[in-house]
């Protein structure tokens, strides 16, 4: 998702060109779409001169106080969830539930290392081309 700086709108997705005013993000395009820097006059692949107009430049402090907003909040969140993970290991309940969790692991674990090499390599296939073919 992107901001643009122009309009003021959000756009979904990864966009090049904000759908509301036309310009593109940071970057010049020419009609094929090759990236060029803000300074360029003319496509640096294709040599076309019909260039993209770029948004508004973010003054430094903008970002400078994006970045501190993300950290902050990331901060604040990470010892939210951690107080919460600690009051819920404190509960006896969630102890013998964690260590019946873990006598279960290590039972999976010994069975796992006394298959035969073959069939723990072609489990390890399968896992390696079900991932591939969802990064595609």
């Amino acid at each position: 998702m992107k901001y643009c700086y122009e309009c003021g709108r959000m756009t979904a997705g990864k966009p090049i060109f904000c759908n509301l005013c036309g310009r593109s993000y940071d970057v010049k395009m020419c009609p094929r779409l090759h990236p060029n820097p803000r300074i360029a006059e003319v496509c640096s692949q294709c040599g076309s001169h019909d260039l993209s107009i770029p948004q508004p430049r973010v003054s430094i402090w903008w970002r400078v106080l994006e970045w501190l907003a993300r950290v902050l909040t990331g901060a604040l969140l990470g010892c939210l969830s951690l107080l919460g993970l600690l009051h819920l290991l404190l509960r006896p309940e969630v102890q013998n539930g964690l260590f019946v969790l873990g006598i279960l692991f290590g039972i999976l674990w010994c069975l796992w290392s006394q298959m035969p090499n073959w069939f723990r390599k072609f489990v390890r296939r399968s896992f390696e081309r079900k991932r591939k073919s969802v990064e595609r």
